[in-house]
C-alpha cells in the first residue's frame, strides 16, 4: 500500500496532467478563432480589399488552416490517451510543415512584388520590403521550433512546448495583425501585446499550475518575443535588410 503522502502527491500530479492536456487543447481553439477573426472579416465583406484573393492566397490558407486543425487534433487525441495515433499523425504532419514553409515564402514574395496585401488589412504601400520582414521572419521561427519539437518528440515536456510556440511564432502574428488592420485607428504596433500574451501564455500556465515555469516555456517565449522586435525594430527598417529584400523580390 502507498503511504499517504505519495498516494495524494500522485493524485496531485495525475490531475494537473489532466488539467495540463485541456490547456493545450484552449490554446488550439485559441489560434483557430484568431484566424477567423484576422481573416474573416475581408472574406465577408469585400469592399476594402485590393483584389480577390489568388489561387497561391488559398492554397496558402489552406494549408495554413490545415496545420493548425491538426494541432488541434493532436491536443485531442493525448488529452483523450490516444498517445499511440497521436504519434503517427504527428510523423505524418511534420511533412506538411516544408510544405508550409514553401507556400509561405512564395506568398510573401508575391505580396512584396505587388506592393500591397489582397485583403487591405496590411497597409504595407508605402515600404512593401519592410513589410516583408515578418512573414519571412515568422517563417524562420516556425521552421526552427517545429523542427526542435520533432526532435524532442520522446520528450513530452519540451515537445509540447516547443510546438505550441512554433504554432503561436511562426502563424500568430499574421493573423493578428490582420485583425488590428480592420481599426486603422489603432497603432499598428500594438500587435506585440496579443503576440507577447499568446507566446507567455504557457509560461502563466506553467506558474499557476505547477508552481514554476518550464525553461522551454520561459526561454522559448522570450526569444521568439526578443526576435520579433528585433525583426521590427532593427533589421527591417536597415538598409542590409531593403538590399537583401530587393534581391529576394527581384528573383
Amino acid at each position: 500500500m502507498q503511504p499517504q503522502g505519495t498516494a495524494e502527491a500522485a493524485a496531485r500530479v495525475a490531475g494537473r496532467h489532466a488539467v495540463d492536456r485541456w490547456f493545450y487543447i484552449g490554446m488550439a481553439i485559441c489560434t483557430l478563432t484568431t484566424v477567423v477573426l484576422g481573416f474573416a472579416p475581408s472574406i465577408l465583406n469585400t469592399g476594402a480589399r485590393n483584389g480577390p484573393p489568388t489561387p497561391l492566397d488559398l492554397v496558402h490558407g489552406a494549408v495554413y488552416l490545415a496545420w493548425l486543425v491538426v494541432f488541434l487534433a493532436q491536443t485531442t487525441l493525448v488529452a483523450t490517451g490516444r498517445i499511440p495515433m497521436h504519434r503517427r499523425l504527428g510523423t505524418a504532419a511534420v511533412f506538411l510543415a516544408p510544405v508550409m514553409i514553401v507556400l509561405g515564402y512564395i506568398t510573401a514574395i508575391a505580396m512584396a512584388r505587388r506592393g500591397f496585401d489582397m485583403s487591405g488589412d496590411l497597409h504595407i504601400r508605402a515600404d512593401p520590403l519592410l513589410g516583408l520582414v515578418n512573414p519571412l521572419g515568422d517563417l524562420l521561427t516556425f521552421g526552427t521550433l517545429v523542427a526542435a519539437g520533432f526532435c524532442y518528440r520522446n520528450r513530452s515536456d519540451v515537445h509540447k512546448r516547443l510546438m505550441l510556440l512554433g504554432t503561436i511564432g511562426g502563424l500568430m502574428p499574421a493573423p493578428l495583425a490582420h485583425l488590428i488592420g480592420h481599426f486603422p485607428s489603432i497603432p499598428g504596433p500594438i500587435v506585440v501585446i496579443p503576440i507577447a500574451l499568446f507566446l507567455f501564455a504557457s509560461a502563466a500556465y506553467d506558474r499557476i499550475s505547477a508552481g514554476r515555469i518550464h525553461p522551454a516555456s520561459l526561454w522559448g517565449a522570450v526569444i521568439v518575443f526578443g526576435w520579433n522586435l528585433l525583426l521590427n525594430i532593427v533589421i527591417g527598417p536597415s538598409a542590409r535588410w531593403h538590399d537583401l529584400a530587393r534581391r529576394l523580390v527581384a528573383g
